[in-house]
């Protein structure tokens, strides 16, 4: 018996024994995964040039304004510079061409060539015109119009003219000329950057070679104004339609109202009444000098059968005869 539980001891000793063993092994493996991963990324990765600090357009790209960090090769930037000395040179220059934030790996599209200058042309996209408008402080939303905003170009104009060639008021129109259009530049300023609104001259904006010849146009037909879009909507107005003077309304809210329900009528239950059981008996007023009484006239009845040993044999008067019933009598005793 002794010998038994020896032999089972030791087994169970065996079994952890090898146990123990298969898990060390795994964990090894495993830890040894781990410390081989990031060797493998880091021979993975490369240099590219990146901002130190914020870079505005037109900003001269220097050597202490760049920095270089590793960054994975699979997912670097088109375009992305692997040495400074490839941006700056002694004798020559390079400018940002719009808006490089910290961080922000610098790329081809993103500066000029040596000896660049930064011109609104390198920021106008392919098959894109620059057009220019004059606006004020009204026309032009207060200033508050900034380059890389987006806006609608209105155009309010008269449709007619009278016999004396004076401006009829019932003729105006404004009319949804082009929307959704990139604003470039607020007078001489292209930076997308600016922060402080002001009052601009002139708006210059981003659009087709069409655009372009419609806003020419338009700009000798009536006056163009500016509606500035929010960030988030680029919706364009599906159908965008005329407004004229007769359009205009007073009160008119900006936020929908929702409309309550009208309240319906409750129900009214409706009480059958029960149809009497027989007609009542008429009725007549009897007036005597100033005092009146109602007294009520029996309709014919048929009277009962009268009994075999009845001895009044004489005929029946009243209504059943049609024998009147005099007003004063009491129509019991007929």
């Amino acid at each position: 018996m002794q010998k038994r539980a020896v032999i089972t001891l030791g087994g169970a000793v065996v079994l952890a024994i090898i146990t123990v063993g298969l898990a060390r092994s795994w964990i090894e493996q495993q830890v040894a995964s781990t410390t081989t991963a990031p060797e493998t990324e880091k021979a993975e990765s490369v240099k590219i040039v990146v901002a130190e600090i914020p870079l505005r357009f037109g900003d001269t790209i220097r050597a202490e304004h760049l920095r270089l960090v590793d960054w994975p090769a699979e997912m670097q930037p088109r375009g992305a510079f692997h040495s400074i000395t490839d941006l700056t040179l002694d004798d020559e220059r390079r400018v940002a061409l719009r808006a490089i934030e910290e961080g922000e790996p610098l790329r081809e599209s993103s500066i000029s060539g040596f000896g660049g200058r930064a011109s609104l042309s390198s920021v106008i996209d392919e098959g894109m015109r620059a057009s220019t408008i004059r606006v004020n402080d009204i026309h032009g939303v207060a200033g508050f119009v900034l380059p890389g905003d987006r806006v609608d170009i209105m155009l309010t104009r008269n449709l007619g003219m009278d016999t004396n060639s004076a401006q009829t008021p019932d003729k105006l129109v404004t009319e949804l000329l082009l929307q959704n259009v990139r604003v470039l530049g607020i007078d001489q300023d292209a930076n997308e950057k600016r922060q402080n609104p002001g009052v601009a001259k002139a708006i210059t904006v981003e659009v087709t070679p069409d655009q372009a010849q419609k806003l020419v146009l338009a700009q000798q037909l009536g006056t163009l104004s500016l509606a500035l879009r929010g960030v988030a909507d680029a919706r364009p107005e599906q159908p965008a339609r005329s407004i004229r003077l007769s359009d205009l309304s007073i009160g008119e809210a900006n936020d929908a109202v929702d409309d309550e329900p009208e309240s319906k009528p409750e129900p009214r239950r409706v009480v059958r009444q029960s149809a009497p059981a027989g007609p009542s008996d008429p009725s007549v007023r009897v007036f005597r000098g100033t005092n009146a009484s109602r007294v009520e006239v029996p309709r014919d009845r048929t009277p009962s059968a009268q009994t075999a040993n009845s001895f009044d044999n004489r005929p029946l008067s009243g209504p059943a005869n049609g024998d009147p019933v005099p007003l004063w009598s009491n129509p019991a005793d007929n």
